[in-house]
């Protein structure tokens, strides 16, 4: 019985032994394992990414690794993507780091083959399609022209729309989905809408189609289409609907007559007082919605209101609110004006005093009365009355011409006419165009060969008369010649005098 218990304690004591071996073992194999989790292999950093396979890398590892590590680059390793690869790395791609694509997934040609997808799951969930350059670009994420492509769709985006978040619209935008949101603008609107109290859209029951009214690029200012029996124009467009519903939230049954408005206007103006001169309260009579001043009421046809006329205040000619019987002769307004003028004297004249015959409403100056047709005052002879008539005297005055322009006939010297005798009937040469050179037209046309550029007085040398001429005189020593040139035969007319000779030679050529 001894023996037996001897023997239990020594396998006891064996079993004790081999469980501490057996723990050792497994703390020995849990270090070791430790130490391959947590310890570079061969320098490797784990949190720098999967191995890079260098299978196809040159075998000296130099030329890209500092000496006492795997992870570390040599500051001065340049790699130069495009050229040694054919495929150049441009904007965030030329920035990433090279595990990003080459790692232990596989050949990073299988991936490139894929375009974007091969690297970057797409947030749309396909539904926007796969080509990714349609919105963004390698230089950032952030989609660009998303405003200009949100064109296509059936909601362009204008005004404060454009400058909107997406997800303020597509609520699942942060996650890449578009899909599915409507166009409606109560969708978005619904609260403006229902928490508008001026006017209440709930209670009036407008359309909850907020584009009738309002534009994108301002939500204030309604551009509400009124009816059409009165639109608002001008003056009455800029106004809210409270200016003239002033029932809150009623907007029927308001008479579109202008004093249901504007009868405290009417009843305050007082030039001219249009209540005590019992004016018609229809405003559009002689108002329009671009301003309320400076009316414009049709005057009577008779007595129109133009130029000078039409820039005057009522009680200017009708004194004392009187609109009725006034006077539409010149004079009951002017005959201040008309005693008063001395250039001419009108009265000591004896003008009549209907001014509308010298004067217009366009200008009070520069009368155009009507001149006798026997003399009329056109071009250089429209000037003042004085330069002819002396003041107050305009009838019985010499119509020729000689009454105004002896001094001018008598002064002229290219022909001198005094010398000449010229008649002094001036309209024979001159016109009341322009006094220059006269357009007086010599009875016979004495102008080729050596008789043209002479001067008057070379074939008019009779001093006692002017309008004689002579052709012998010039030509005294050639009469025998000329009697060879005019043999009686061939000649049997010829005689030596200027009478003739200007028969024959009247254009003085041979």
């Amino acid at each position: 019985m001894a023996i037996l218990n001897e023997a239990s304690k020594r396998r006891a004591a064996r079993g004790s032994r081999l469980r501490g071996w057996r723990v050792l073992c497994l703390f020995a194999w849990l270090l070791v394992v430790a130490c391959v989790n947590f310890v570079p292999r061969q320098g490797w950093d784990p949190s720098a990414g999967p191995v890079v396979p260098h299978d196809s890398f040159p075998a000296d590892c130099s030329l890209c690794h500092e000496g006492d590590d795997w992870h570390t680059l040599r500051a001065d390793f340049v790699y130069d993507h495009g050229k040694e690869t054919g495929v150049a790395l441009e904007g965030a791609h030329e920035r990433a780091g090279c595990l990003l694509c080459h790692n232990d997934r596989g050949p990073v040609q299988q991936f490139a083959a894929r375009g974007c997808a091969g690297c970057h799951a797409d947030p749309h969930l396909s539904r926007l399609g796969a080509n990714c350059s349609d919105c963004h670009n390698e230089r950032t994420w952030y989609p660009r022209e998303a405003i200009a492509m949100h064109d296509t769709t059936r909601f362009p985006l204008v005004g404060a729309h454009a400058a909107a978040a997406c997800f303020r619209c597509h609520p699942g935008a942060q996650v890449g989905n578009f899909a599915g949101t409507p166009a409606e603008c109560s969708e978005c609107h619904q609260d403006d809408f229902l928490r508008t109290a001026n006017p209440n859209h709930t209670q009036v029951g407008f359309s909850q189609d907020c584009e009738q009214c309002h534009l994108p690029v301002s939500w204030h200012r309604a551009r509400f289409d009124h009816v059409a029996s009165f639109p608002l124009t001008f003056g009455h467009g800029g106004l809210a609907c409270g200016d003239c519903h002033t029932t809150p939230n009623v907007f029927t049954g308001l008479s579109p007559d202008c004093a249901t408005c504007h009868t405290d206007d009417f009843q305050a103006t007082t030039d001219p007082a249009h209540a005590a001169a019992g004016f018609d309260p229809t405003c559009d009579d002689c108002h329009d919605t671009r301003t309320f001043e400076r009316s414009s009421w049709p005057h009577p046809d008779g007595f129109a209101l133009t130029f000078g006329h039409a820039g005057r205040r009522c009680s200017e000619c009708h004194v004392g609110q009187v609109y009725s019987g006034t006077q539409s002769d010149c004079a009951s307004c002017h005959l201040d004006d008309y005693q008063a003028t001395t250039d001419p004297n009108h009265a000591g004249s004896g003008f009549p005093t209907d001014c509308q015959e010298c004067h217009s409403t366009a200008t009070w100056q520069g009368a155009v009365g009507e001149h006798p047709e026997s003399f009329p005052l056109q071009n250089a002879h429209q000037r003042a009355c004085t330069d002819c008539h002396v003041p107050g005297n305009y009838s019985g005055l010499d119509p020729s011409c000689v009454a105004c322009h002896l001094v001018d006939w008598q002064g002229a010297a290219n022909p001198s006419h005094s010398a000449f005798n010229l008649p002094q009937t001036c309209e024979q040469c001159h016109d009341d165009t322009t006094w220059g050179d006269g357009n007086w037209q010599h009875d016979f046309p004495i102008n080729n060969g050596d008789h043209s550029g002479l001067d008057c007085f070379d074939c008019h040398d009779n001093p006692a008369d002017r309008l004689q001429f002579s052709c012998i005189n010039c030509h005294e020593h050639n009469q025998t010649d000329m009697a060879d040139d005019h043999p009686l035969d061939e000649v049997p007319e010829y005689v030596w005098t200027t009478a003739a000779c200007y028969a024959c030679h009247p254009n003085g050529d041979d």
